[in-house]
């Protein structure tokens, strides 16, 4: 399986994070202790039912952005500070890579640096 490159990976994370509610739960999460935060207590915070921030989580989680841990029957959501630390450089390297011609004539699929868009 081909490993996503630069472009796909930033925006995996941009439609996970695309949905206001998904963008507070990341503020949520990330500014609790791990272990600490249920569906139920975010659910509870943001004023939404468990199943519509179920979903969501699973969005978030599907991306990568938020880790699942079960402790007895309890399932606690904590940020993956791995990939937010690899969303955040993807940006600032999109960002800088926007200003650099590209030398395969955006044929993504098929350059050697899709990886790293160079």
């Amino acid at each position: 399986m081909r490993k996503k490159g630069l472009v796909e990976r930033v925006c995996t994370y941009n439609k996970a994070i695309s949905e206001p509610q998904r963008m507070k739960m990341i503020k949520i999460i990330g500014s609790k202790p791990k272990h600490t935060m249920t569906v139920s207590d975010i659910a509870a915070i943001l004023g939404i039912s468990q199943p519509a921030a179920t979903n969501h989580l699973k969005i978030l989680h599907a991306a990568d952005l938020v880790e699942r841990t079960r402790i007895g029957t309890s399932v606690f959501y904590s940020l993956n500070n791995d990939a937010v630390a690899d969303y955040k450089q993807l940006m600032e390297h999109a960002f800088i890579k926007a200003y650099t011609p590209c030398p395969n004539n955006f044929q993504c699929n098929e350059c050697e640096y899709a990886e790293t868009c160079y």
